[in-house]
């Protein structure tokens, strides 16, 4: 943060530099009798600081840009987790390991829906109690996301047997709710 400030006050400089105009400030410490700078060259001066100033002020929002993708705010970690329980509920899911739970469904979801954000290395979800209930942190933010798993009426995945037939593996719908709290 302290560069995008930095950045600011360098263009600031410059800008005032180019509203001032080179030839106040240069006249100002130099006596008359000088060698006097041509209009042309003092134009140009006045036109070099208004690039820089605006180059500097390009380089300032890139970097606050830059350090806004590099971490979530706890408004993003939220939207994301909505989103990706919006996309766990489009379609039945198999039942997870009952050890693991849906963590990683979770966390692909929030990663995917998350993307652009922040970076998707700082999700992290963690199964909280023995329900299904999922921390999701990232950055230091967190949200709580509990999941409640219904048989779906669509039945389920056919798989063929060994014997020749055929079985089915059971899907369930999941539907998913996000609180600001920790879990």
């Amino acid at each position: 943060m302290a560069v995008v400030v930095l950045l600011f006050l360098v263009a600031a400089a410059f800008l005032a530099i180019a509203l001032i105009g080179p030839y106040r400030l240069y006249w100002r410490a130099r006596p008359r009798a000088a060698g006097q700078l041509s209009e042309t060259a003092l134009a140009v001066g006045r036109i070099a600081a208004f690039a820089a100033a605006g180059a500097f002020v390009f380089a300032g929002f890139s970097a606050q840009e830059a350090a806004d993708l590099g971490a979530w705010t706890p408004s993003e970690v939220r939207k994301a987790s909505e989103d990706a329980a919006e996309s766990m509920a489009s379609d039945p899911q198999i039942r997870r390991d009952p050890a693991e739970g849906y963590t990683s469904l979770i966390e692909a979801a929030v990663r995917e829906a998350g993307e652009g954000q922040g970076p998707s290395y700082h999700v992290s979800v963690e199964r909280a109690g023995d329900g299904h209930s999922y921390a999701i942190t990232a950055d230091g933010s967190e949200v709580c996301m509990h999941v409640t798993e219904v048989r779906s009426a669509q039945g389920g995945i056919l798989v063929p047997e060994a014997g020749g037939g055929s079985g089915s593996i059971a899907t369930y719908d999941l539907t998913a709710t996000v609180e600001d709290d920790a879990c």
